[in-house]
């Protein structure tokens, strides 16, 4: 799979996927689920590779010249 995930939108991902980490941990029921999306969002932050973007066929990645 190649890149699709440009810069801000790797930025933010990165942002909220940390913000939402600590969900996993600190709470109790289905909130924790928030932390799994959080894991998710820090993964395809940090390989800038959306599974998500790759089925649709989307791409905010801009190729560096």
């Amino acid at each position: 799979m190649n890149k699709n995930v440009g810069e801000l939108d790797r930025t933010l991902r990165i942002i909220f996927g940390a913000a939402l980490v600590p969900f996993l941990f600190f709470t109790k029921g289905f909130t924790k689920v928030l932390g799994i999306i959080g894991i998710g969002l820090l993964a395809s932050g940090h390989t800038q590779k959306c599974g998500v973007y790759q089925a649709t066929g989307t791409s905010t990645y801009k190729e560096e010249q």
